[in-house]
């Protein structure tokens, strides 16, 4: 049981824009007056594609997409400077493309030599809540054999890939943690895995040896955010057992809770993921062994994509907490 006298400890691992989405979510309780949250988020260094994939390749540095995503979604208010932070160039030159979050992270990285020095001098910019941190520090190359037995590099490859995956991997495979994301883990109460791409965003973190054994050795509830739908290769055909098994399987981990969405897709969205061959993650009412499900109305119906609705994952959120953190 924790100690209800202490603040709240939240720990929130991914990457894209499943981790930003997650949050957001938790934003609400870092800022409240009674009794806030501390959250922080740990970020993915896998990403190799767009603005981040030509940053990592020409300065070798970790890719700053995903932290800019995380950065304008912890941002206090809703502050202009968010649509600042992802604004992308429009142009025929070598601008192109760029976002000038990414930008700026990487002008901040090479000035100060320290990634986790220009996250949080950019956060002190933005004035954001909570704290992010990259998971190495170094870019990771991911590689995997997908179920038809292709040999896949990088992640932009990986999520192209069939599921089931038969191998699954990292270069370097013992590249070193950052220490902040690791005693963070450490410090929590509660870690969360985040939706998202469940091979390259979920599964990439939880490669990295130093963080899989502090989430191993920590005695704080793991609850993992399920995905309202397959991915067309990466999950195709997968179900929430499915989900559950690989995350045993590949991150050697196994969720005490998972948050799962019951809401039905409106018809036009539905069919348009299903030319896409995506599908909602199927469940059944059975046992899911020691990890205890929470099922909730999650979507947000405003939205063209199936996205979690930010409120509603809050509300689900801190009603899983309040079930584990008391087991």
């Amino acid at each position: 049981m924790l100690n209800p006298e202490s603040p709240l400890r939240v720990v929130a691992l991914g990457g894209g824009t499943g981790l930003s989405g997650t949050l957001r979510a938790l934003k609400p309780e870092a800022v409240r007056q009674q009794d806030p949250w501390k959250i922080s988020g740990i970020v993915t260094t896998s990403d190799d594609g767009g603005s981040s994939g030509r940053i990592r390749e020409e300065f070798g540095s970790i890719p700053p997409g995903d932290l800019r995503n995380c950065l304008s979604a912890l941002i206090r208010d809703n502050s202009p400077l968010s649509d600042l932070l992802n604004y992308r160039f429009k142009s025929d030159g070598p601008l192109s493309g760029h976002s000038l979050g990414n930008l700026m992270l990487s002008a901040l990285a090479d000035v100060s030599g320290n990634w986790v020095r220009a996250v949080r001098q950019l956060s002190n910019i933005l004035v954001t809540v909570g704290h992010l941190y990259p998971s190495s520090v170094e870019p990771i190359t991911l590689h995997a054999e997908d179920a038809n037995g292709e040999r896949l590099t990088g992640e932009s490859n990986v999520n192209r890939g069939r599921a089931p995956f038969r191998s699954f991997w990292i270069q370097p495979r013992e590249v070193e943690s950052l220490p902040d994301s690791v005693l963070a883990i450490q410090r929590a109460d509660i870690i969360i895995l985040s939706a998202g791409s469940l091979y390259t965003s979920t599964l990439a973190n939880l490669l990295i040896g130093d963080i899989r054994e502090a989430i191993q050795e920590s005695k704080a509830p793991i609850l993992y955010i399920a995905n309202i739908m397959t991915e067309p290769n990466e999950t195709i055909g997968m179900t929430l057992v499915n989900h559950l098994e690989a995350i045993e399987q590949w991150g050697r981990i196994r969720p005490n809770g998972v948050i799962v969405n019951q809401t039905e897709l409106p018809v036009e969205m539905k069919k348009r993921y299903e030319l896409e061959g995506g599908s909602p993650i199927t469940y059944s009412d059975k046992s899911y062994g020691e990890t205890q499900v929470f099922y909730g109305d999650l979507l947000d119906l405003s939205e063209t994509m199936a996205r979690h609705s930010s409120s509603k994952l809050n509300y689900a959120i801190k009603e899983a907490i309040g079930k584990l953190k008391n087991r």
